[in-house]
């Protein structure tokens, strides 16, 4: 009985026929990277553009509906209202320091 089995197939040439086909899907495949490294940048720039400007239009979304609720709260509580003019009215004050 046999212990060990030989057998001989060569490890390349398999799946592409000859070298000149290797060649041309090593060309094709150089080319393809080369582009996407060409024109990759301005993709890249372009998806980081649109997440920042995502970003801040929720953020803005979430001020404005927050704002919203405390001016709704500020209409049927004295209280609110009296601390939102004091803190607005301490704002034009500080900002018309400036002016002086």
């Amino acid at each position: 009985m046999a212990r060990t089995i030989h057998i001989e197939f060569p490890a390349s040439g398999y799946g592409r026929s000859s070298k000149g086909a290797q060649a041309a899907g090593n060309l094709f495949a150089d080319v393809l990277v080369g582009l996407l490294a060409f024109i990759g940048k301005p993709f890249t720039r372009a998806g980081s553009a649109l997440a920042r400007g995502y970003t801040s239009w929720t953020a803005a979304r979430r001020q404005r509906r927050d704002d919203e609720k405390l001016w709704a709260v500020a209409l049927s509580d004295a209280r609110v209202m009296a601390d939102l003019s004091r803190a607005m009215s301490q704002d034009a004050l500080r900002d018309s320091r400036g002016y002086l």
